[in-house]
């Protein structure tokens, strides 16, 4: 492993070993802006999380003062759509500016965990992106049918609404807000966690976090809402068999979930060619849950000289 280097797009300095901050890059290579986390010393193996639209906030602090003892700085990646970052419009777009974030921030050996609906980004940067060492796709979907995953059953059919057309997507977006509003984020994220006790858990325990979340997530637009949901929902004809059995990755799903969704988990990712590991509590929180077990399965992956 060669030797982690400064982020070259950092501009907070040592702010960022003690407190978790956000800051806007200016990408060159595809004019657009990116907003990201960074937190810990320069010298640190780059940890980079893609937030998803079920939690586009940074990982806890606990956590990151966690993966700096085990030699990891974490990053959060608000991806195209989501807080100040540009949309894009396509998923390969989306890919293209991330690599462009890893190239000209100078980060390499990086360890990338995508979550939720960042995990079609992040299997497209897979394939272009020289930088990253190792990849933890969570809480995939894959190409399977998941409708009946959903709890409870109406946030399933206001999801299946958005991709009827644009006044559906319109729509199914604000009752999602119109719900937050009334009953507050933290009912909000609950019912639709809670088949979970371990994203309940972290929801009641990390409410400042979970304000951030529903803050970013609450205000995008309808084109990136369609964006984030149609792949796993339609299908994604970009996952072929086989696509990911040569590279260095691992798919996670959290123990606290459906014997349904762990059978369609395992299936997929035997078609794609990729091995799986459970989490011990949580679901589509499972890695922000089950922190440390998640530092301890990268660690174990990766090859011995570069732990």
């Amino acid at each position: 492993m060669a030797l982690p280097t400064a982020n070259r797009l950092d501009q907070i300095g040592d702010k960022k070993r003690l407190l978790r901050y956000w800051q806007t890059a200016h990408l060159e290579a595809t004019g657009t802006d990116l907003e990201y986390m960074q937190f810990g010393a320069d010298d640190l193996r780059p940890l980079i999380f893609l937030t998803s639209i079920e939690y586009p906030a940074a990982p806890p602090w606990g956590f990151c003062i966690d993966a700096a003892n085990e030699g990891f700085g974490v990053y959060s990646i608000r991806r195209p759509g989501f807080g100040v970052s540009t949309p894009a419009p396509s998923l390969s777009d989306q890919a293209r500016a991330l690599a462009a974030f890893l190239e000209e921030a100078g980060l390499q050996d990086v360890v990338i965990v995508s979550t939720g609906s960042a995990n079609p980004v992040a299997v497209r940067l897979a394939l272009q992106s020289k930088r990253v060492a190792f990849f933890v796709f969570a809480n995939c979907v894959f190409n399977r049918d998941v409708m009946g995953e959903f709890r409870p059953a109406w946030f399933g059919k206001l999801l299946s609404q958005t991709l009827e057309s644009r006044a559906g997507a319109r729509v199914s977006l604000g009752a999602i807000r119109q719900a937050g509003r009334q009953f507050g984020s933290s009912w909000f994220f609950q019912t639709c966690f809670q088949k979970s006790p371990g994203d309940v858990a972290f929801v009641k325990s990390h409410p400042r976090e979970m304000a951030e979340a529903w803050e970013v997530s609450s205000v995008i637009t309808p084109e990136t809402y369609v964006q984030e949901i149609e792949p796993s929902l339609r299908g994604d004809t970009f996952l072929t068999d086989g696509l990911l059995k040569d590279l260095p990755a691992l798919a996670v799903s959290g123990v606290e979930t459906t014997d349904t969704w762990k059978a369609g988990f395992e299936q997929e990712a035997a078609r794609l060619g990729i091995e799986t590991a459970y989490l011990a509590s949580g679901d589509v929180l499972a890695v922000y849950q089950s922190g440390m077990e998640l530092l301890n399965l990268i660690r174990k992956r990766l090859p011995s000289n570069e732990a």
